[in-house]
């Protein structure tokens, strides 16, 4: 009998191994919020029929914060209006401090905390539906938030910004009041500010205020300035309404001297142009983007040898057309300044003399030209090099056996000058090859006869005026990681106010967005540094990690080429000053503080407050001052040039 029930169990174990192609897979879990799927290096999970998905990702996506804190085993959720605690492996939760029982506990699967995704879905006041035939688990938002109202420029028109934490829907209201525009938001309203005085060519004023709360509405009126053309739109993701105001060609004029013809095309706003040549009969076209045209008064063309005639036309919805007849095979050039285009037509003109002179601590360069011409300044701060490109220019007599021109000083090593081809002409680039990086100033105006730029040796007091926030993250109700008791916030706040007394030092006007234990929104210490025209941000955090082996210094930053030239001079520095692991620059484009700033912007992570290495340092006032003085050094290497 026991050789039978032995035998028997060796075969039903045997058919446990045996792989079961006749029986169909289960497809693993889908989540998808507002139609949008989302995905997660660790997939969701069903315990006791519930289905638990990571945290940080469900919450991210919902417009709400994540922080671990490790010595409770813990995690917060956090909203402008609701605080979630979930301690692992333990059936109860807080929201707002009321004690919720959840039917299964949050849990940590592959170094993720997990969390009952319907609980989490709807207590951030969202619909949660299960599709049991795709296996999906549906999230739906049932109420938007207005998060940020402002007054910016998109793709280079003045807008009306309105940001939600989710997608916005919008309905324009009829208000039968002349230039008076309104629209009603299907959302509440949770900004600092409701309301924008600008006063400018376009917008008078714009006021926003609920006026409904189930459902939630909030209306936005704008007081438009007269005969203001302006379109509504969303984003792609419906995120954000764009209120645009329309730029106009408002102004042409012609001046005109003996081999030369000067044509000036003045819009409201800075636009993107683009010219060429067309043949049968000759002419010259410029089309600029991003403007409507208004009523110019005819022109009187003088007499001279290049242009019989000028015309413009609304080339399509957004797009100018000016067309200029031309008389012969001409010299011409296109150039921009600001909002103004400038077209100069005239023999070619070359650049005859390259003058360098100091006085004390400033390098003056004077390029001379046989006319006036037309010129633009480029720089890159990562070949540590600037030129002028001068298009149409040719090289003089003078300068001709001279492409290089050694100067070997301790601000300019040599200039190069360059003959390019482009599709429209020959340009002339004038470069200067740095030492290190420097800031420099035009001291003339296109088009002129003579060049004149004053280069300024960064090296001296590089932060001397500049306008910096420092930002201590957390504050507040939000504490930040918590390890042994000890508050991230604190820390953070402490190395601020340390780099605070650094930078002034150096000279710098230092901005900070918190100086004690106070909440501050993300959206608001963007906002302060956008309205204040910093010309650097740099917010200060300390990391957290399931694994405590996980140690260093990184920099995080939104990819743009120069904020991430701030974050490779950042990282350097820093690690250079405190010795923990380099953990490198990382690309972070969700981040707010450094997505929403208009300068260049990074968050430093100082170290791991689960480790316990840096934890120990971390604890140390001079390894705090340390931290400070690396993030000072950094931001002087950045405004420096010294950018490897």
């Amino acid at each position: 009998m026991l050789k039978k029930i032995f035998a028997a169990t060796v075969i039903f174990i045997s058919m446990l191994c045996i792989p079961a192609y006749g029986m169909a897979a289960l497809n693993p879990i889908e989540i998808y919020i507002n139609d949008t799927k989302i995905d997660s290096d660790v997939p969701p999970v069903i315990i006791n029929d519930r289905t638990l998905a990571p945290a940080r990702v469900i919450s991210e996506n919902l417009g709400a914060e994540v922080y671990w804190d490790n010595d409770n085993r813990l995690v917060q959720i956090i909203t402008s209006t609701k605080t979630i605690i979930l301690k692992i492996d333990d059936k109860k939760a807080l929201v707002n401090g009321q004690e919720i029982l959840l039917d299964v506990p949050a849990t940590i699967i592959n170094n993720r905390t997990m969390v009952p995704l319907r609980f989490l879905g709807e207590t951030l006041g969202a619909e949660v539906k299960w599709d049991n035939d795709l296996r999906r688990v549906i999230i739906n938002r049932n109420r938007a938030k207005i998060i940020d109202f402002s007054y910016e420029v998109v793709e280079g028109k003045p807008s009306v910004i309105i940001k939600g934490d989710g997608p916005l829907e919008y309905t324009e209201v009829e208000t039968q009041i002349a230039n008076k525009l309104a629209i009603d938001v299907t959302a509440n309203l949770d900004t600092l500010k409701n309301a924008l005085n600008i006063d400018d060519d376009f917008l008078d004023k714009a006021v926003a205020g609920e006026i409904s709360n189930e459902p939630a509405i909030t209306r936005i009126v704008f007081d438009l300035k007269p005969e203001v053309s302006s379109r509504i739109y969303s984003s792609s993701d419906k995120k954000t309404i764009f209120l645009t105001f329309d730029d106009f060609l408002e102004d042409v004029t012609i001046e005109s001297q003996p081999n030369e013809l000067l044509i000036k095309l003045k819009a409201t706003n800075a636009s993107d142009v683009n010219y060429f040549l067309l043949s049968n009969p000759d002419r010259l076209v410029l089309d600029i983007d991003g403007l409507k045209l208004s009523e110019i008064a005819p022109l009187e063309i003088p007499k001279n040898d290049f242009v019989s005639d000028i015309r413009f036309g609304q080339f399509s919805e957004n797009t100018v057309r000016v067309v200029f007849d031309l008389k012969d095979d001409i010299n011409y050039q296109v150039f921009r300044d600001d909002n103004v285009f400038s077209v100069i037509f005239s023999e070619v003109h070359t650049v005859e003399n390259i003058q360098i002179t100091r006085e004390g601590d400033a390098t003056f360069v004077e390029i001379a030209a046989d006319g006036k011409i037309g010129y633009e300044l480029e720089a890159d701060k990562s070949k540590k090099q600037f030129k002028i490109v001068m298009p149409g220019v040719a090289i003089g007599e003078n300068l001709l056996n001279q492409n290089i021109i050694k100067i070997a000083d301790d601000v300019i090593e040599y200039i190069e000058l360059v003959k390019v081809k482009d599709t429209r002409s020959y340009n002339l680039e004038i470069v200067f090859n740095l030492n290190s990086f420097v800031n420099c100033e035009m001291l003339s105006s296109p088009p002129s006869s003579l060049v004149r730029l004053e280069i300024y040796k960064s090296s001296l007091k590089p932060l001397e005026g500049k306008l910096i926030v420092v930002d201590p993250g957390h504050g507040g109700s939000e504490p930040g990681a918590v390890v042994n008791n000890v508050k991230e916030k604190d820390i953070n706040l402490d190395i601020g106010l340390k780099l605070q007394k650094l930078l002034e030092d150096n000279g710098a006007k230092v901005y900070m967005t918190r100086d004690s234990d106070i909440f501050v929104d993300l959206y608001a210490r963007a906002g302060i540094a956008n309205e204040i025209n910093a010309d650097l941000f740099v917010s200060i955090h300390n990391n957290t990690a399931t694994s405590t082996a996980a140690s260093g210094t990184e920099t995080l930053y939104f990819p743009d080429s120069e904020k991430k030239l701030l974050a490779q001079a950042v990282q350097k520095a820093v690690v250079s000053y405190i010795n923990l692991n380099n953990r490198g620059i990382v690309e972070r484009p969700g981040l707010v503080v450094t997505r929403e700033t208009k300068m260049p912007s990074v968050l430093v992570e100082v170290g791991f407050m689960t480790n316990e290495n840096d934890f120990a340092l971390l604890m140390t006032d001079d390894f705090r001052q340390k931290a400070a003085e690396g993030i000072c050094q950094g931001i002087i290497d950045y405004f420096s040039g010294k950018i490897d």
